[in-house]
């Protein structure tokens, strides 16, 4: 083969490689993670920015929301950026009485960790109870 090809032939390899690496981040923080244990679960869209929050439409499209299957009270994602591998988000209660600032990382695993930054303590009314949620969370995909 003669050099030119090689050289084409690698630079056609090096576009297939990137394009699919950039598939890939662009789908890291769409969809939803749940953690069963704590029966906690995230729905994001922190591309796009196109989530609605069942029961909450009238705030038309957000990056997101955490719920509790136990609750319909949930925490909307109002803003986020990634960064990498890792994602700020910055949520409010249904209410708009408390904020949570807190990151999410992609770990090596494919699995999710949420870590609490500042603001106030992540919690779901539950019966007649607040169910506090850890400062860090692992999630997985779901369906995994």
């Amino acid at each position: 083969m003669g050099r030119k090809k090689i050289l084409l032939l690698a630079v056609l390899l090096l576009f297939t490689m990137y394009g699919k690496a950039q598939t890939v981040t662009d789908s890291t923080f769409v969809g939803k993670i749940s953690n069963d244990e704590l029966k906690i679960y995230l729905v994001m869209n922190l591309i796009e920015k196109n989530v609605i929050v069942p029961q909450q439409e009238v705030f038309g499209e957000v990056d997101g929301y955490m719920g509790c299957k136990d609750t319909v009270h949930v925490w909307t994602i109002v803003s986020s950026e990634i960064k990498g591998h890792m994602a700020r988000i910055e949520m409010i209660n249904n209410y708009g009485s408390e904020d949570i600032t807190a990151t999410i990382t992609l770990e090596k695993d494919g699995s999710f960790t949420y870590k609490h930054i500042s603001g106030s303590t992540l919690k779901f009314p539950v019966g007649q109870k607040w169910y506090k949620i850890p400062s860090k969370v692992s999630f997985k995909k779901a369906g995994k």
